[in-house]
């Protein structure tokens, strides 16, 4: 038995589908069927190879459970923000790379959704949950996963049984729970719904490529539900979570591929809730997090900081950052007015409107990890 103990510690209103497979399993439910034609670039492929699986091989040398907890540790929850593009994961505007088809912002970037600036790509023109801005709260999460099937499949022999509580700031008390792992991933593979000892993200293909690719402990795909001071406000809901390695350095800001190796030691969790749910027969679909939490507040603060922060740099440094911020500031200040105009006057069942921020990511700070066979 290894005990581990860390110490460390978006906005979504745009959806990019471009020949998309959604063929996804719920422990083995059939949840749709993948388009007609080819797959798209990087693991599509892979994954629409194994879904219909019949016996998907287990994990090499057995079944491996993680158990994590946390008890009124500290939490940050990622204010929605911009992103800036690794050149190593994204290339550059004369050799792109990255653009994988999905919903934004859950693999690829579209190449029309982001800035450049003397041939280089600078930041995601478009609100992110991978931004450098947080904001400080208590959490509390227990977490016991069962690694038991190696691949993707129509079946699985993994378990997740999952649930933190947080506060957001606005004072609002939110529970997630989770006990239905995904059996088949969605352009990329769900490894059966739980995975351990794997690098994901950024490079990878597997998940977002906004997050750097990163060495994870254990996470899992799987259907959770969303309860708000008790009331439940999202039902089969996509929740998706992840035991990783610090990926920020100074100043809290998001890394590079090539800087991942520099932050402090230790480990963090990620609680990460898309808007997207599995629906049977129809795959992957929108459904927009019921929260009615307005960031702006927040971001507005960050910003301000990072003003305050760029004209105490050496002069050509502060030009350009000040020239950066500008663009970010307004950016951040055309995603306010969307969100607040889709959520205004919203009536139960309004398609495509919004409940506040759409995508939750939150990250847990003090947890301690054990896994055994």
């Amino acid at each position: 038995m290894n005990t581990i103990k860390a110490a460390t510690t978006s906005l979504v209103n745009h959806m990019v589908v471009t020949g998309l497979a959604l063929l996804m399993t719920v422990s083995g439910e059939v949840l749709a069927q993948a388009p007609a034609g080819p797959p798209g670039p990087g693991l599509h492929a892979y994954t629409r190879g194994h879904a219909m699986r019949a016996n998907p091989p287990d994990l090499l040398g057995g079944p491996l459970t993680v158990k994590v907890s946390q008890e009124n540790g500290s939490t940050r929850l990622v204010l929605p923000g911009p992103r800036f593009l690794d050149p190593a994961v994204f290339g550059t505007p004369d050799s792109p790379a990255g653009f994988d088809p999905a919903p934004f912002p859950l693999l690829g970037v579209a190449i029309d959704l982001r800035k450049s600036r003397d041939g280089k790509y600078t930041f995601v023109d478009h609100a992110t949950p991978f931004s450098d801005w947080r904001e400080v709260g208590v959490g509390s999460v227990n977490m016991t996963l069962v690694d038991a099937t190696a691949i993707d499949g129509d079946r699985t022999k993994d378990k997740i049984d999952f649930e933190a509580t947080f506060e957001l700031p606005d004072g609002n008390k939110y529970r997630v729970t989770c006990n239905q792992p995904l059996a088949h991933g969605m352009a990329f593979p769900f490894f059966g719904g739980v995975v351990t000892n794997h690098l994901i993200h950024g490079g990878t293909g597997i998940g977002t490529r906004l997050m750097p690719t990163e060495f994870t402990y254990a996470a899992f795909w799987g259907v959770g539900n969303i309860y708000k001071n008790g009331e439940l406000i999202n039902e089969n809901h996509m929740i998706h979570v992840m035991v990783t390695e610090i990926v920020r350095g100074e100043g809290w800001k998001l890394q590079f591929d090539g800087g991942t190796g520099d932050p402090p030691q230790g480990i963090t969790m990620h609680l990460m809730i898309p808007k997207y749910k599995p629906v049977p027969g129809k795959g992957m679909v929108e459904s927009p997090l019921k929260t009615m939490f307005m960031p702006f507040p927040y971001v507005k603060k960050n910003i301000e900081a990072d003003m305050k922060a760029a004209k105490k740099l050496p002069r050509r440094e502060r030009k350009a950052r000040l020239a950066e911020l500008k663009e970010i500031k307004a950016l951040m200040g055309r995603t306010k007015e969307h969100v607040i105009h889709a959520t205004k006057d919203l009536k139960e069942g309004d398609k495509g409107k919004m409940y506040g921020m759409p995508f939750i990511h939150i990250m847990f700070g003090n947890i301690e990890m054990e896994a055994s066979r």
